[in-house]
């Protein structure tokens, strides 16, 4: 009998092994947390607004601003992982993944546009955040602009690239782009593109412009999540425009105020209102409390990349104005250990 039990086991196991074997693969759609539930199937369709998906025989549309990432059938394993160094803010892991994979393995339209994709938003967020080849970054986000308007990271490429413009000075082109982003179907990018103009406009010295970029943003009727977090974001805009205009005190009092009650707020959010205290603190000739600032950025926030960088960035200026000279080769060199920007 116990014979008989064995058999019985082993060759249930057989069965088992031979169902997962012949379980047909798929494309797998994972959508941002409480959007909704992932999904596979198989991709039928593929454009800047959303994707078309057959999940055992049902056709389901996904909408673009919805989908974290995207995984398909036969990909090949360095996609995968140039996905995941991607998501860690790895920029330089992820192109140097990216750089393996034989454009052979990559066997379908889908596949091609998110390796491009990876590609150019990593050497553009390189650049963001202080490394990388600006014009090499230019160029290739807008070849993708022009020979990927179906893909569902279109708009993103589009605000990517009107971030990078602002850097380069080049505003006009800047807010062609953010136009672009505006023009998506849903709601929160229009605000976005909003919130971008105006922080675009600080840099350019538009005060006045930017502030009613901002106050459009504040009193739009759009009560969802990310339109308040934008409408938060609007906030810093306008303490920003305070402290250009050297409204100092009202700038650092208004700020104050958002970080006194943005304790939900993510990283991200809370690095941008330490950095711009820092900065309005700054241009008040109070370093000491901009050190203190920038340091909320560094210790608690760390995070949020690009504010990250840029808190250390400004630390390292700050120590060398006090002449505390020890403290800023510090910061430099945990800037060029940590995110290989530097000496």
């Amino acid at each position: 009998m116990l014979k008989g039990i064995r058999f019985f086991g082993s060759f249930t196991g057989t069965l088992i092994l031979f169902a997962v074997s012949v379980l047909p693969a798929a494309d797998r759609i994972t959508v941002l947390e409480g959007k909704g539930k992932n999904v596979s199937g198989t991709i039928l369709a593929v454009n800047a607004e959303k994707i078309t998906i057959d999940v055992r025989g049902e056709k389901q549309e996904i909408p673009a601003n919805i989908i974290a990432l995207t995984e398909y059938d036969g990909e090949p394993s360095g996609l995968k992982a140039a996905r995941t160094a991607f998501d860690g803010s790895r920029m330089p892991e992820t192109l140097e993944v990216l750089a393996k994979i034989d454009p052979k393995t990559l066997t379908k339209p889908e596949m091609k546009q998110d390796f491009n994709y990876f590609t150019v938003a990593a050497k553009a967020k390189s650049v963001l955040a202080g490394s990388g080849d600006l014009a090499d970054a230019e160029k290739s986000l807008l070849d993708f602009i022009k020979n990927n308007k179906n893909s569902y990271h279109y708009f993103e490429i589009c605000e990517l690239y009107g971030d990078l413009m602002v850097q380069a000075g080049k505003f006009d082109d800047a807010k062609k782009s953010y136009a672009a982003l505006a023009k998506a179907p849903w709601p929160e990018y229009s605000l976005k593109a909003t919130v971008s103009l105006g922080m675009a406009e600080i840099t350019e010295k538009k005060t006045d412009s930017a502030r009613k970029n901002f106050e459009t943003v504040i009193k739009s009727e759009d009560n969802s999540e990310q339109a308040e977090r934008l409408k938060n974001t609007a906030q810093i805009g306008l303490a920003l425009c305070l402290a250009s205009e050297k409204k100092y005190e009202e700038a650092i009092k208004m700020l104050e105020e958002i970080a006194k009650n943005s304790g939900n707020e993510d990283s991200a959010f809370q690095s941008l209102v330490y950095n711009s205290l820092g900065s309005a603190y700054a241009q008040a000739v109070r370093p000491r409390q901009a050190i203190l600032a920038y340091m909320h950025t560094d210790i608690l926030f760390s995070s949020a990349r690009n504010e990250h960088i840029k808190a250390l960035q400004e630390l390292s200026k700050l120590w060398k104005q006090l002449q505390r000279n020890e403290r800023a080769e510090e910061t430099d060199n945990r800037l060029k250990s940590i995110y290989n920007i530097g000496k």
